[in-house]
């Protein structure tokens, strides 16, 4: 054993240890790296698949509120053309309405114009009426002459 203290053997084993140490230490230290970067890698795929998961449902809420607003589209669209279709009413109803009171003034007329033609006979009638009861069958002839002709 007086070999194992010579003083290079001793240095030798010296730098050995120091050597099998270091390389422990580097090892730990790769092996703690290792592990940290394993949980950092985990909670990384945690938050892919959380993020994930809210753009689905960021998806599926787009989708919703699309579909609403095309829905809100097509009852706006009913909407206008339900006025179009009142305003288009209104304006036939008014045509109407017009020829109708159009109709009346022209019936009214024609009824002024009947009256006064029938209180123009009725007159006559009543003279010629008047006549032949004043002066007997002599007024016929006279009546007939000077009556209007009753239409």
């Amino acid at each position: 054993m007086a070999d194992t203290q010579h003083p290079d053997v001793v240095a030798k084993l010296k730098q050995i240890e120091k050597e099998a140490k270091a390389e422990e230490k580097n090892v730990q230290h790769v092996l703690k790296d290792i592990k940290t970067t394993e949980k950092h890698d985990g909670k990384s795929t945690k938050a892919v698949a959380s993020a994930e998961k809210t753009l689905g449902k960021k998806e599926k809420s787009e989708q919703s509120t699309l579909s609403a607003a095309n829905k809100a589209a097509h009852k706006h669209d009913v909407a206008v053309a339900d006025v179009h279709k009142a305003e288009n009413d209104l304006k036939l109803k008014q045509d109407q309405a017009g020829k109708m009171h159009h109709q009346l003034e022209v019936k009214k007329a024609r009824a002024d114009e009947l009256l006064q033609q029938k209180e123009h006979h009725d007159r006559a009638r009543q003279q010629t009426t008047a006549t032949l009861n004043e002066g007997g069958p002599a007024a016929l002839g006279a009546a007939g002459a000077a009556g209007p002709a009753v239409v």
